[in-house]
């Protein structure tokens, strides 16, 4: 996550850091990218937990990951702001050392919540469309809400050491106070420390993500495919659909950052740095956010009806249902639309 081994804060930076920290690319770049996704995504991720919230019934299991999903990236949207005016500013942090942990954590945090409910989403849809009757009792609203709790436990335990130590980072050279770009010495007194916390967030935030994604996807896929049933085609075409926005929005945003932080750990045990480039991965990471209402609006029958009845859409045939989503047809067995409607 970030460009250099810890450092004690009288040490003197190196040029190659110097330059890091000024590069326009941190400075003028990634703050737009940032700024485009705030203005972007605040006002969708609003509407769509408005309408999560308020005019849908919170009675499967997709509608409770999507109001969490929704959630996350509210979050994460607001915390950018903060992000904003401190690349604008040089990589000068103006807020002070207890506003850089919890922005940090939030802005990490919130990220990594994302990447593991939209790991529950993929484990639902698994369970919902390759193993309906044996999961049945699994998929409810109540167990959703717990595991997203235990998402944000477990999310919050492994940033303790973000919220509890002072991040700022004073560069005489510059007279400015980095926030997370260089780590004091503190944080992780030992490297072998750092190495592995830094695994630790890359192991279960994206290394066990992407397997779960391949996994799950290939089974759904090729169950889909297998079915003949022709009762269930727009059950099976939306379902295709959310899977085709789920696995461009992982390669899209997730896949970049992925790569760039393996490489960037490599070349910094070699004494070299990609951090600039992770650092730009990280703000197509946060694209992420703009995609995720269009995960609800595939994944939710109920969220569309709803959204085309505030935009004042006219709908051309019958009216769609609106006591469920892709649970009540996709998650059935896709053998008959008798056996469907009994296993929703």
């Amino acid at each position: 996550m970030t460009n250099a081994m810890p450092i004690n804060r009288t040490s003197s930076i190196s040029d190659d850091t110097l330059e890091m920290i000024t590069s326009p690319y941190l400075t003028v770049v990634l703050p737009v990218i940032y700024l485009l996704v705030f203005i972007i995504s605040t006002p969708c991720n609003v509407i769509s937990l408005w309408l999560l919230c308020f005019h849908t019934k919170c009675n499967n299991p997709m509608i409770i990951f999507a109001i969490n999903l929704s959630l996350t990236d509210l979050l994460y949207s607001i915390f950018l702001p903060f992000q904003i005016i401190y690349h604008l500013k040089g990589n000068d942090w103006p807020f002070g050392n207890v506003m850089c942990s919890v922005s940090t954590a939030a802005f990490y945090g919130n990220m990594n919540c994302s990447i593991l409910t939209s790991c529950a989403i993929s484990l639902e849809r698994y369970c919902g469309i390759v193993k309906p009757l044996r999961t049945k009792h699994w998929r409810t609203a109540r167990k959703a809400s717990i595991v997203c709790i235990l998402i944000w436990m477990f999310v919050l335990t492994l940033h303790i050491p973000i919220l509890s130590h002072d991040l700022t980072f004073p560069v005489n050279q510059l007279n400015i106070t980095t926030c997370f770009d260089i780590l004091p010495k503190t944080l992780f007194p030992q490297k072998i420390f750092g190495y592995l916390y830094f695994g630790a967030v890359f192991l279960f935030f994206f290394f066990l993500p992407l397997i779960i994604f391949i996994i799950c996807y290939s089974s759904i896929i090729k169950t889909l495919i297998s079915s003949q049933d022709i009762d269930t085609k727009q059950s099976k075409e939306k379902t295709l659909y959310l899977i085709v926005v789920l696995v461009l929005c992982f390669i899209a945003c997730y896949l970049p950052n992925m790569f760039l932080q393996v490489l960037h750990m490599i070349y910094k045990y070699k004494g070299q740095s990609l951090y600039i480039y992770y650092k730009l991965t990280l703000g197509i990471n946060s694209l992420n956010c703009c995609f995720d209402p269009f995960v609800y609006y595939f994944a939710s029958r109920e969220f569309r009806g709803k959204l085309q009845q505030k935009l004042c859409c006219k709908f051309n045939g019958p009216e769609e249902q609106t006591t469920s989503n892709l649970s009540d047809q996709a998650s059935a067995p896709l053998t008959s639309h008798k056996t469907a409607n009994k296993t929703s």
